[in-house]
């Protein structure tokens, strides 16, 4: 393997666009080292693919753990017979959790894992607050250290190939900070239904078939509008998956897809999330996390949706972003 161009593909699965800067990133730095570099979306990614190359990079927001169609394509992985692969993610106030979950999982199904990191990033979903506490991320920083993170892996992969085993990552801690999330994160992983509540479309403000947003960019393909009767969510009329998405409400252009109640993030309004302040709190004091705004400015009274009232609520970044 050292003595050809090492071929790396980067698979990658994003929302409003952190973890495709971080992805891209990630592959200059990789290319900087000499590699040749492909760089897909989950969404576009086949197990055939994999194949083709030598080292293999998966990454994701962070959803408590790993977003559930990562999740998914590692489950269903054939055995990678030792294939070095790393793993990377952006998060909020919820980071930890994250690799002592997926390196495992990576393993089970014959990767072997050279190294991992995350990064902070903004978070947008409707009723959390905006401001939220780690707006400004990624930053020039993040970028900066995303780029050195794939020159590293490469480099690390030719000499791990060549015997140096000591440069493997060593496998995520489970200290008190992983604990602490998964019992925060424990009531939504087994919540049977979405926490955000359920929501419907409504076919009268649905431009199907001129617009179709919303079945191109469901991570669990729950959407196809082409059926008859058009099938939406998990339910088949509604989505209520427990993952806490929000996503095709969030990208709708036109409003046709809304929550069940009106009300729910009316009362998401006020709500401080004083547990989030004290792991931030120790993670600034720690150097791990660059605050830029402070637990004051925090939007409380202003969820997503009231901050950002015009439609779409988010855009789906472009691929040549």
């Amino acid at each position: 393997m050292a003595e050809n161009k090492l071929k790396v593909l980067i698979i990658y699965y994003t929302q409003s666009g952190n973890t495709q800067q971080i992805a891209k990133r990630i592959a200059a730095g990789a290319a900087s080292a000499g590699a040749e570099v492909t760089v897909t979306r989950l969404k576009r990614a086949s197990y055939e693919m994999l194949a083709d190359y030598d080292l293999i990079g998966l990454g994701s927001p962070v959803w408590k753990a790993d977003t559930p169609n990562l999740h998914a394509f590692i489950d269903k992985l054939p055995d990678q017979n030792g294939k070095h692969c790393f793993a990377f993610n952006t998060h909020g106030t919820l980071p930890h959790l994250y690799f002592p979950i997926v390196i495992p999982n990576l393993k089970n199904h014959g990767f072997l894992p050279i190294g991992y990191k995350g990064w902070y990033g903004d978070v947008n979903m409707p009723g959390m607050p905006k401001p939220y506490y780690t707006m400004g991320h990624p930053d020039r920083q993040d970028l900066a250290e995303a780029e050195a993170f794939g020159a590293e892996m490469v480099e690390n992969s030719r000499r791990i190939a060549a015997g140096e085993r000591e440069l493997i990552y060593p496998d995520p801690e489970m200290n008190d900070k992983v604990f602490e999330q998964a019992m925060i994160c424990s009531n939504m992983l087994l919540c049977p239904t979405n926490p955000q509540g359920a929501f419907l479309r409504d076919p009268e403000k649905c431009r199907y078939p001129k617009c179709h947003v919303c079945m191109d960019n469901c991570m669990m393909d729950y959407i196809d509008l082409s059926k008859t009767p058009p099938v939406f969510g998990n339910r088949g009329d509604r989505c209520d998956d427990c993952h806490e998405c929000a996503y095709c409400f969030m990208i709708c252009p036109f409003g046709a897809i809304y929550p069940e109640d009106p009300e729910q993030f009316e009362r998401d309004k006020g709500h401080r999330h004083l547990n989030f302040e004290v792991m931030l709190d120790r993670d600034e004091a720690e150097g791990t996390f660059r605050r830029y705004i402070p637990a004051d400015q925090v939007g409380f009274d202003t969820p997503y949706v009231f901050w950002h009232p015009q439609r779409p609520y988010l855009k789906v970044p472009k691929e040549d972003d």
